[in-house]
């Protein structure tokens, strides 16, 4: 599906590659500076009123508004191609609403798979103006997004990891508190991080 329609929970499922993956040379610096970052439920309280406030925000988007019509459009045709050979004009048809769809992904999208720094992942939010005044209504910016979606990342791994019984001790640049904190709220956070993504039905 387009990339353009999964902003809401691609930023907040955090598919964002994390500083220590990064060979730029801000990694070091982001693991030092999450280290010491420590998670909240009021800033998580924050994040949820922005994402809510950003999944009606998106919708007003031309953009999100059409590529949610070609969506619509697409999987019909796959419906119908299911019970018969498509014809030269729905095959044709189909092809354009693809090349539509993949020019609207790469267009300004908040895909946050590429950002390798909390700095890149700041700056390609700060391109998206429903967010930046979401943020702002809360009382961050997106450096604090940034950083926190990075360590709830960080976290998150981390404690799927020790759950599974496949780490022991805490990755390098992440702060053991915070995978405590993500212990102790998984179900908050599934509750949340659902209803985001429902915001765009």
């Amino acid at each position: 599906m387009l990339s353009l329609s999964l902003i809401v929970t691609s930023v907040l499922a955090v598919t964002v590659a994390t500083p220590s993956q990064s060979g730029k040379a801000g990694g070091n610096a982001d693991l030092k500076e999450l280290s010491t970052y420590t998670l909240s439920m009021d800033t998580l309280n924050k994040v949820d009123r922005v994402m809510r406030t950003f999944a009606v925000e998106i919708k007003k988007d031309p953009r999100f508004q059409e590529a949610t019509r070609l969506e619509a459009e697409m999987k019909a045709l796959e419906k119908k191609f299911q019970d018969a050979e498509p014809t030269e004009a729905e095959q044709k048809r189909f092809e354009a609403i693809e090349a539509r769809l993949d020019a609207l992904k790469d267009d300004g999208s908040l895909n946050m798979s590429d950002a390798q720094t909390i700095s890149d992942m700041a700056a390609k939010i700060q391109k998206y103006p429903a967010m930046v005044s979401a943020l702002q209504r809360e009382g961050l910016n997106t450096r604090d997004f940034a950083k926190f979606t990075m360590a709830m990342l960080q976290a998150g791994l981390a404690a799927g990891l020790q759950k599974a019984g496949m780490l022991k001790g805490t990755p390098e640049g992440t702060n053991p508190a915070n995978i405590k904190w993500i212990l102790e709220h998984e179900a908050e956070i599934a509750k949340m991080q659902k209803a985001w993504g429902e915001g765009l039905n």
